[in-house]
């Protein structure tokens, strides 16, 4: 992890690592603070999440893949000279898809429950993270939960389309 290209060893990871590992952290805790205020129970979250569109979980693949294996990371936290400025892009990016994630799975964002909110934002993490484009974690998640709710809550195409 702190070594270079040429051979040589670094004190650790770079400072864009550390404030992306903090950013992280951060919304982890945001995400079970926000579970905790509005007593979001696993149940609650498992229905949430199971009840998400196929489409949408295959569009969240989509952008997920496309920030990992298309270098937008490369491409938006590295190439500005500034790297918080970098790390600002990412968590705009990933605002925007939070916020549309939630519409799409809602349908009208104001009357979104505590738990499609709980969803939104581990769903959005989960795109946040690098190297998960490639490995279908939404798709595995998705699954365990249709399976834990006896897939009672599957739906093909998101409300704010039919």
């Amino acid at each position: 992890m702190g070594d270079k290209k040429d051979g040589s060893v670094k004190a650790g990871p770079t400072f864009s690592k550390w404030s992306f590992r903090l950013v992280v952290t951060g919304i982890m805790a945001l995400i079970a603070w926000y579970a905790g205020q509005h007593n979001v129970t696993a149940q609650e979250f498992n229905e949430a999440f199971a009840s998400i569109p196929v489409t949408a979980i295959i569009l969240a693949m989509f952008f997920d893949y496309g920030l990992d294996s298309g270098k937008l990371y490369d491409k938006i936290i590295k190439k500005p000279n500034n790297r918080m400025l970098g790390l600002i892009y990412a968590m705009l990016a990933t605002g925007v898809f939070f916020f549309a994630f939630l519409w799409l799975i809602t349908g009208n964002i104001a009357t979104a429950s505590a738990a499609s909110v709980l969803v939104a934002g581990v769903v959005a993490l989960i795109t946040l993270l690098p190297n998960t484009g490639t490995s279908e974690w939404l798709l595995w998640l998705w699954l365990a939960e249709t399976f834990v709710t006896a897939g009672k809550f599957i739906t093909i195409l998101p409300g704010v389309i039919g």
